[in-house]
């Protein structure tokens, strides 16, 4: 896989780790059934969200950007009320596409057309 994470972080020698961690979560994705908590991700990369969140949310950014994952939160309550929250990450490569479509095809034509 060398296209979508080009696609997703550009080539600077600097976005290497980026890119790997990029393939990483996707694999993760895909073997879960393209769903996974977020605590669940967090031990599959083992990384903590707290002690170095740019290594954990910089890739689920870019993922999120180009619509290839979706997050759904959710609000729980235990029993003393208080809130606590779930999140989950879904690997979405339909909307990917549509967003490739929409996006790159698009600016290529009105491109094609000034010219």
């Amino acid at each position: 896989m060398r296209i979508i994470p080009y696609l997703l972080v550009g080539n600077h020698p600097k976005a290497a780790k980026l890119k790997e961690r990029i393939i990483q979560i996707i694999k993760i994705l895909k073997e879960n059934k393209g769903k996974i908590e977020a605590t669940g991700l967090e031990t599959k990369l083992g990384i903590s969200r707290l002690e170095k969140p740019a290594m954990f949310y910089k890739p689920l950014a870019a993922l999120k950007k180009w619509d290839l994952m979706q997050v759904h939160k959710t609000v729980e309550f235990d029993e003393k009320g208080k809130k606590h929250f779930k999140t989950t990450y879904e690997l979405t490569p339909e909307f990917f596409y549509h967003y490739i479509q929409k996006t790159l095809l698009e600016l290529v034509k009105k491109e094609l057309e000034m010219v």
